[in-house]
């Protein structure tokens, strides 16, 4: 067993990953590309990796699907997305980039290529690139423009790109009718962030759904977009409050089913200047789908049902009222699953869960639901004896006093805890114990009492 390495979360067998990009279904098969480096377990020379699933639990990886074509000037095949078009042919768009003119800054191309074999293979367009920076005319500078995602709507094909336009990040939009031929059309939205990247835009019901990643939390958008493809937003949220340190540069793609689902990746910068985890780097986030509260218009987030189908060791817990201290749970384990819900009515007590724990607290990680603070924090402070790693806490705001149950489940796998707090707020960290006794769960309540009316907790098998 690879120290900190997930079992249950999709990584390449060995080196760098970082975003997740061309997700599409496709005779049968989920595909996920990713950003890859074969080289080492640094960000550099990235590629595109693959892997396919039937299930959306189990991947295939496959072999490498775009290279840098070095002989064009090509250093890096950044971030993208894959469509099936109107001939049914697999087409995928990326950002290229190269050194000198070909900067990522102010050089970056747009470039396309197709598949014949099922998208095991990729052929680049011979009239790459698709667009190029001209597209914008002499009075609009797009800096730092990439990462491409496409989709239909009617008869057009529409992309958004992201970057940034005098020092604000921003989406762009712009459409064709061949998938070839591209039209700028307007800037869709612009932020106060300095760079908005891997902008993902789609429809769930009759609202317009924008995501974007700041270099920061990842954010989303929801409003309107009528004939006129003009975007009015209405409400605002985070898809994930872990950033650099836990969740970033999401893709979502449609399911044959109708399901919108959102791959994430799950960076590695949390090791800081530890050293005792070497060869690999990157995960990809559970796949979660995205649905839309109507009520409120903002995003509601789960875990697909397939993931159900990895659950063993089941252990259940009663409507129990917590005293104030620790409780030792009766499962543990590295690769662990937990559904608790709490009773919230009147009470400010603060409460939660240590993971990763060992025998005597050595190591251990903390989530905890301070409700009269109106804070979830993922206390990291003493997750790893490791030197050099980051330990800061991770919060995220939220008033719970205005609802009467917390519901918690809970996902953690050897090196991530990825938390779904009453299914519209999500918190991923990146946490490195090292003692392999490092894997006790405990239930802590700070204040009077808790009440729980119930808990379900299981292992999780490896895929």
């Amino acid at each position: 067993m690879t120290l900190g390495k997930p079992i249950y979360h999709f990584t390449p067998p060995a080196n760098w990953m970082n975003d997740p990009n061309g997700l599409v279904y496709h005779e049968g098969q989920y595909h996920l590309f990713y950003q890859y480096n074969p080289h080492g377990d640094q960000w550099g020379t990235i590629h595109w990796g693959h892997a396919a699933s039937t299930d959306l639990v189990h991947w295939q990886p496959l072999p490498v699907a775009l290279a840098p074509s070095t002989e064009l000037g090509e250093v890096h095949c950044y971030s993208g997305c894959a469509v099936i078009d109107d001939q049914g042919v697999p087409t995928l768009f990326y950002t290229s980039v190269g050194e000198g003119e070909r900067n990522a800054e102010t050089g970056a191309e747009q470039w396309m290529g197709t598949s014949p074999d099922g998208l095991l293979t990729w052929v680049k367009f011979e009239a790459n690139p698709v667009l190029t920076s001209d597209i914008h005319g002499k009075d609009l500078i797009v800096r730092d423009w990439r990462d491409p995602y496409v989709w239909k709507e009617g008869d057009c094909w529409l992309m958004v790109l992201g970057g940034s336009v005098e020092g604000k990040g921003c989406a762009l939009l712009y459409e064709s009718a061949n998938l070839q031929e591209w039209t700028f059309l307007h800037l869709l939205h612009t932020g106060e962030e300095n760079l908005w990247e891997c902008p993902n835009a789609f429809r769930l019901q009759d609202k317009m759904v924008l995501i974007y990643s700041p270099s920061d939390k990842v954010k989303y958008l929801v409003g309107s977009m009528g004939d006129d493809l003009r975007f009015m937003k209405e409400q605002e949220g985070f898809v994930d409050h872990g950033g650099w340190e836990g969740y970033y540069a999401p893709q979502s793609m449609l399911a044959p089913d109708g399901r919108r689902i959102l791959w994430g990746w799950l960076p590695d910068n949390a090791r800081g200047e530890m050293t005792e985890i070497q060869g690999w780097s990157g995960v990809q986030s559970i796949p979660r789908t995205v649905e839309l509260r109507p009520d409120t218009n903002t995003l509601r987030f789960q875990p697909v049902a397939e993931l159900q189908g990895l659950r063993e060791n089941p252990y259940e817990l009663p409507k129990t009222v917590w005293t104030q201290g620790h409780h030792k749970l009766e499962t543990k384990g590295k690769a662990v699953e937990i559904i608790a819900e709490f009773e919230l009515a009147g009470s400010e007590a603060s409460f939660g869960f240590e993971v990763f724990r060992s025998p005597e607290g050595e190591e251990q990680t903390t989530l905890k639901f301070d409700v009269a603070g109106g804070r979830i924090v993922l206390d990291r402070s003493r997750s790893s004896q490791a030197a050099g790693v980051h330990a800061w806490e991770l919060t995220a705001l939220y008033d719970m006093q205005q609802h009467k149950q917390l519901r918690v489940h809970l996902f953690i796998d050897h090196s991530i805890v990825e938390v779904f707090v009453n299914e519209e707020l999500c918190l991923t960290g990146r946490v490195y114990p090292l003692r392999k006794d490092s894997e006790g769960i405990r239930l802590f309540v700070q204040g009077p009492s808790v009440a729980m009316s119930s808990l379900c907790a299981w292992n999780l098998r490896g895929i």
